[in-house]
């Protein structure tokens, strides 16, 4: 319907002043303001799309449970932010802020009140609360210094290792008493190796051993995996090296429920190790130590080369018993056993036989999560699957998502350390992507075909599909995990695999058919003594596997293989991650976002000039190329290493003749380093966004020759205590600041002439106005250059962190 005229239109249209000329390329800022129709047309937008965005928020809620996942997130957030607090916080005083917001979000609920935020925050501080739990109660104290000592404790594990002409074995000994230490500064377990040795000791067997032992180690880099505080969450406290002289130990019975749960540990493990001998026996070659690996979970008997293709091949994961692991375990006893019992028409009319073949299937996933070792990932698994047959159990449906999350909560509270390592991450992305992802096809599927109707092709055509779907499937599969654990990989790992989907596709098929349904039919095929036929079966399977990732990993060019790991990405990449998997709509388009600032912050990433080693005694610098080339030292060693496959540099690799070969130098930096017995030196350092410089290194390896390297270097490097007359250098790390701090990054920075005054500003004058003549001697050897820090260990006081004496 049109709108009635009024007569006072048309007088103030003709009354109204002519508008201004404009021109065509300037625009009209104060008419866009004076517009009402334009701003109430904006305004009306936002609050569209505010509605929009809650409309969305209250249906992802609603049927994705989105603001418990959400908690979920935020408390691995809070129990990561333990790990890498500068300071250990107070245990107590945490409980009282986590118990007085919880108290505070109860009220404001009960008011009905908005609490979502406030939620979020407690989440946070209930995961700091948490991994501060674990670290007061849960952990051991750690060895501050080396010492040779014996030491009496129980055996509670063996892990081989070496090679078939020098072996090894690694114990984990559960400690009593170590002479040297006072009880309270002994700590709870031990690593220690073994080295040849043709007496076979028992897992439960107490032991008098004398052992060299030496404080954790500590990260070789900044930013770099800590093996240290990966062996104190888990009770170990000093590693080290056993003697020859080792003497069995009567028995110490212990009473109560102590002595009983040592009783079953260790005939867990006893069964472990002599079910890993077993398939050893009956499985040839290398699929032999494959089997146990993803029998057992032990990893002992798998040959290097198998185990280096795997993973560059992409199919590492099938390592790592997890999902598909116990999916495939699970299933194969709830589909057979439910086929079984559908045989028999006298249980199938008048049982309930889908929950008998549920319950068969839990019992079976709970023995395989006890005998494989039930780490991180293998709990992790067990428990979705769990709560997907104790669904089926009571006749409820299974929200996948919302089992995910409760999984999430459960190993934060028992094991918060996992959520720092890279195998609970991995874990939770990949799964969290199929699930939304596949979650994302259904409903694509229902919207435009309405319902899953089932299939009306025949028999042949029919059954081609179904597997051409399946093996689609697995391909898609394939893809969505690797993409999810693509920043995780290069983060904790510095590799990607890029013919991983190849791999996947061709090997998947013979593990998931073959080689984990007949080592199922093994197991129950062994009380009647059949077990040979499916194990020469799962032997051919994995023998097949072997070869295809061989032939994967030797394509492409080694530098595909590596890459760098850049700055602090990780937090940004898994927020993106998250917002993807708990949002099915166009929220989930916010993850972009994030995903962004993780992609810019690894692109930008500073790059280190200079890595100095926690002994002091290695040194790597750049070439006028920007690859490290190291200095001091013999050989490729292990923390070297670790810093080129941290830069992306394929030579971490090992690839040529052979994997500990030094690389080959490069001449432009040869020309400028030489070491002889007193002292190592470097000229002419490079620079990563400055290019070269006129700043010089030395590591100071005797004592006599601090006087000459001081007067001519700008940064000193010494494992030996520094005199107070080595004034001269910028920088001087002695023994004392890598007690401290460890392992360290320098960054060389070319200043300009406003920051060159500032700093001679700021370096001229003391606190009391007085000049620091001695600032400026140092400053003006090289004014124009500025060299910052980084230490691999926290500023503060850590417990599985002590300075070294």
């Amino acid at each position: 319907m049109e709108r009635a005229s009024h007569p006072a239109d048309s007088t103030d249209r003709s009354n109204a002043p002519a508008m201004p000329e404009v021109h065509s390329d300037a625009y009209d800022w104060q008419g866009l303001a004076n517009n009402p129709g334009l701003g109430k047309r904006f305004k009306f937008w936002l609050e569209a799309l505010w509605q929009g965005i809650e409309r969305n928020w209250q249906e992802d809620c609603s049927d994705q449970n989105a603001r418990f996942l959400w908690v979920a997130v935020f408390m691995g957030f809070g129990a990561a932010l333990y790990y890498v607090l500068p300071d250990e916080p107070s245990f107590w005083g945490l409980l009282a802020a986590s118990l007085a917001l919880c108290g505070w979000v109860y009220h404001r609920a009960a008011k009905g009140r908005v609490v979502f935020p406030l939620l979020l925050v407690t989440a946070i501080v209930v995961g700091v609360c948490a991994a501060s739990e674990h670290g007061h109660f849960s952990t051991s104290p750690v060895l501050d210094h080396s010492l040779s000592s014996p030491v009496v404790g129980r055996l509670v594990r063996v892990e081989q290792r070496g090679t078939a002409k020098r072996p090894q074995e690694r114990w984990t000994i559960a400690v009593e008493t170590i002479e040297k230490l006072r009880p309270e500064r002994t700590p709870k377990r031990l690593l220690l190796i073994r080295r040849g040795g043709e007496e076979q000791f028992r897992v439960g067997t107490r032991l008098r051993m004398w052992a060299h032992l030496t404080p954790l180690l500590q990260p070789v880099y900044p930013g770099s995996f800590d093996y240290g505080r990966y062996l104190w969450s888990r009770s170990i406290g000093g590693q080290g090296y056993l003697s020859n002289s080792i003497e069995r130990l009567p028995e110490k019975t212990k009473s109560g429920w102590q002595g009983l749960v040592h009783d079953v540990r260790d005939s867990i493990e006893r069964t472990r190790q002599a079910v890993a001998r077993y398939i050893l026996h009956r499985v040839d070659g290398e699929a032999g130590g494959f089997a146990v690996a993803l029998a057992v979970g032990k990893r002992d008997f798998l040959a290097d080369n198998v185990e280096t293709s795997l993973r560059r091949s992409g199919l590492a994961h099938i390592l790592a018993i997890s999902g598909l692991h116990m999916a495939l375990v699970a299933m194969s006893v709830f589909w057979g056993v439910r086929g079984i019992l559908a045989l028999l028409p006298q249980l199938s009319l008048h049982y309930p036989i889908k929950q008998w073949a549920a319950g068969m299937a839990l019992f079976c996933a709970a023995a395989y999560l006890v005998f494989s070792g039930a780490s991180v990932a293998t709990i992790r698994a067990f428990c979705m699957t769990a709560i997907f047959l104790i669904a089926i159990l009571a006749g409820r449906p299974a929200v996948t998502m919302h089992n995910l999350g409760l999984v999430m909560v459960l190993l934060i509270l028992v094991q918060p350390y996992g959520v720092v390592e890279a195998g609970m991450q991995m874990s939770f992305a990949a799964t969290a992507a199929l699930i939304a992802s596949y979650d994302r096809l259904t409903r694509l599927r229902l919207r435009k075909n309405g319902a899953l109707a089932p299939s009306e092709h025949g028999l042949v055509f029919g059954s081609a599909l179904h597997a051409g779907r399946w093996i689609i499937g697995i391909g898609l599969t394939s893809l969505i995990a690797s993409l999810a654990v693509l920043p995780l990989s290069v983060a904790h790992f510095q590799q990607m695999a890029p013919f991983g989907l190849v791999a996947n596709l061709l090997a998947m098929p013979l593990i998931s058919l073959i080689v984990m349904p007949m080592g199922l039919v093994a197991v129950f095929m062994t009380p009647f003594g059949l077990q040979s036929w499916p194990l020469q079966l799962v032997e051919w399977g994995l023998d097949w596997v072997i070869s295809m990732a061989t032939m994967v990993s030797q394509w492409g060019d080694a530098d595909y293989l590596v890459v760098k790991a850049g700055g602090d990405f990780l937090p940004f990449a898994l927020a993106a991650l998250a917002v993807y998997t708990i949002h099915r709509k166009w929220l989930s388009w916010l993850a972009v976002v994030p995903l962004t600032v993780a992609a810019a912050l690894w692109w930008f990433a500073p790059q280190p000039d200079i890595w100095i080693a926690q002994t002091g005694t290695r040194v790597a610098s750049r070439d006028i190329e920007g690859h490290w080339q190291r200095t001091g030292g013999r050989g490729m060693t292990l923390d070297y290493r670790s810093v080129l496959r941290a830069d992306g540099d394929a030579r971490a690799l090992g690839v040529g003749d052979s994997q500990d070969r030094e690389p080959k130098e490069n001449p432009l930096l040869l020309q400028t380093s030489a070491c002889d017995r007193q002292a190592c030196f470097v000229t002419s350092l490079n620079a990563s966004a400055a290019g070269r410089s006129d700043l010089s290194l030395a590591i100071v390896n005797k004592a006599s020759a601090f006087s000459e390297e001081c007067a001519l270097r700008d940064i000193i490097v010494s494992r030996l205590p520094v005199p107070q007359s080595c004034k001269g250098p910028t920088l001087v790390i002695g023994a004392d600041r890598l007690s401290q701090s460890g392992a360290q990054f320098l960054y060389l920075h070319k200043q300009d002439e406003q920051g060159l005054l500032a700093r001679l500003a700021e370096d001229y004058f003391d606190i009391d106005g007085s000049a620091g003549d001695e600032k400026i001697s140092e400053l003006a050897r090289n004014p124009h250059w500025r060299i910052e820090a980084t230490a691999a260990l926290p500023v503060g006081k850590r417990p599985w962190v002590t300075e070294r004496r």
